[in-house]
């Protein structure tokens, strides 16, 4: 007997359509679901390490917001490095916070603590990483916050997940993007960073000014970054010194740099070997030409011998010999009133002598007169004697010290008495260019710079040491 072979098929076919119109993920999911035999325990731990989603809802995870932990408050303007960030992932993740790494414009962060779950204070659920910059992801800030150009930058943010937590102090595994979320214009969502506090900014402005004002504005009114070669000169008037310059210098830019650099990023360890280095040279520069001019008989020396002789030995008994210059001249003018008035009397009392030959009185009277006519007039001669043995010795003192007198601060560093010398020019331009390269460092990768190489740092000991060497045959006249 033959049967149909369509009715079976037929039959196959509604039957395999019936299940599939009754087939749904969420009972797929719980017919998959892991019992007891097959793991249900590691899920069981899993979701209580995790939040739930209080909605039930399910689909792929996405970011759903960007927010400060603990506050809740929104990320934008609020994040700055050392604060923490919290990602509010919709549905809730299913993983423990461990396994989840944060990528900022693409990149992964690496080197934060493992991230956690919390409540927040407008009660979200969150996923928390603390941003902090070390060795790990330092190139990673240099290149997100590097080279600022205003108050904030702008990142994006997504998450990747790792097959298992990392767990110091094993390698952590590299993971890709697999979690992220778009704002309402359909752009990849992210926030503002701040990279500045205007109040720090406003607090490591004012620190660096008043270091400038101590180094640069005292040196105005003392010996600071002076030679020093004459102590008779007054502080104002002594001529720079360019190895003193030069340690001055690194000394402000190295301490400007350190106080923004910790303003910015609240890290302290950011001076570099390089920084070291270059005011350890600047440093030995200064102590070597110093103790070059202690150790050689200079013109300068000569001349201070000579100032001596005359009894001025500091610039406190040159202010002495003005006093007494200007103390006199109003006794000299008193001595010059008062013997025009005596030679008067006297030459009056004389006449009247004269004119009465046998009156004895008058002439002992005209005697007398002449008598105080000519003390008045030995008192004048004194007075002027004194006035102009002081003014010789400030006509001198300002003869031997001219050369040794400030001619501003660029004519002094570059120039002996000879004119402009190579080898102070030499010091001179490096220093600015080094400096110019520090700066332009500091502000690009937001760390002092650490790549100055040997030969760089070589050129300018060598200059320095050239410098210091020309000085033992320099004159300082």
């Amino acid at each position: 007997m033959h049967r149909n072979p369509v009715g079976p098929a037929m039959l196959l076919w509604l039957l395999i359509a019936a299940g599939a119109g009754g087939y749904s993920p969420t009972t797929a999911a719980q017919d998959s679901a892991p019992g007891p035999a097959n793991g249900g325990a590691d899920l069981a731990q899993q979701q209580t390490s995790a939040p739930v989603s209080p909605s039930g809802t399910s689909g792929r995870p996405r970011i759903s917001g960007l927010l400060v932990a603990p506050s809740g408050d929104d990320a934008d303007d609020h994040i700055a490095l050392n604060d923490r960030l919290a990602v509010v992932i919709d549905p809730a993740p299913i993983h423990p916070a461990e396994q989840y790494v944060l990528f900022l414009n693409d990149a992964e962060v690496k080197g934060l603590a493992p991230a956690y779950y919390t409540t927040l204070e407008n009660g979200q659920r969150a996923l928390v990483f603390k941003l902090v910059r070390n060795s790990s992801n330092g190139d990673l800030w240099r290149d997100l916050l590097g080279s600022p150009t205003s108050s904030h930058a702008h990142l994006t943010v997504g998450l990747g997940e790792r097959p298992v937590p990392c767990v110091p102090p094993q390698q952590c595994k590299s993971a890709d993007i697999t979690i992220r979320g778009n704002d309402r214009n359909g752009r990849p969502l992210g926030f503002d960073f701040k990279l500045m506090s205007w109040t720090w900014l406003g607090v490591a402005s004012a620190l660096v000014a008043a270091v400038v004002g101590l180094v640069w504005g005292h040196a105005r009114t003392s010996t600071t970054l002076r030679d020093n070669l004459l102590p008779q000169l007054p502080p104002a008037r002594q001529t720079y010194s360019l190895a003193r310059w030069q340690m001055a210098f690194w000394f402000v830019l190295v301490i400007a740099s350190f106080v923004f650099l910790y303003a910015l990023l609240w890290d302290y360890n950011t001076v570099s070997v390089q920084a070291l280095a270059l005011m350890g040279i600047s440093g030995a520069t200064a102590l070597a030409s110093v103790s070059v001019d202690v150790a050689k008989d200079s013109p300068a020396d000569a001349v201070n011998r000579a100032l001596q002789a005359l009894g001025l030995h500091t610039y406190a008994d040159v202010d002495r010999v003005n006093e007494e210059v200007a103390a006199r001249k109003p006794l000299e003018s008193a001595a010059r009133g008062d013997f025009a008035a005596k030679s008067v009397a006297a030459r009056l009392a004389r006449q009247a002598a004269v004119a009465a030959p046998g009156h004895v009185k008058l002439s002992e009277a005209a005697d007398n007169a002449e008598a105080l006519a000519e003390s008045a007039q030995r008192r004048l001669e004194h007075l002027r004697t004194e006035i102009q043995d002081r003014l010789n010795i400030l006509r001198a003192y300002e003869d031997k010290t001219r050369p040794y007198v400030s001619q501003g601060w660029l004519k002094d560093v570059t120039t002996d008495s000879n004119g402009p010398t190579v080898h102070r020019i030499q010091v001179l331009c490096w220093t600015i260019a080094l400096g110019l390269v520090f700066v332009v460092g500091v502000y690009r990768d937001l760390a002092m710079p650490a790549n100055f190489s040997a030969t760089l740092l070589a050129l300018m000991g060598i200059s320095s040491a050239g410098y210091v060497g020309f000085k033992w045959p320099e004159k300082n006249s």
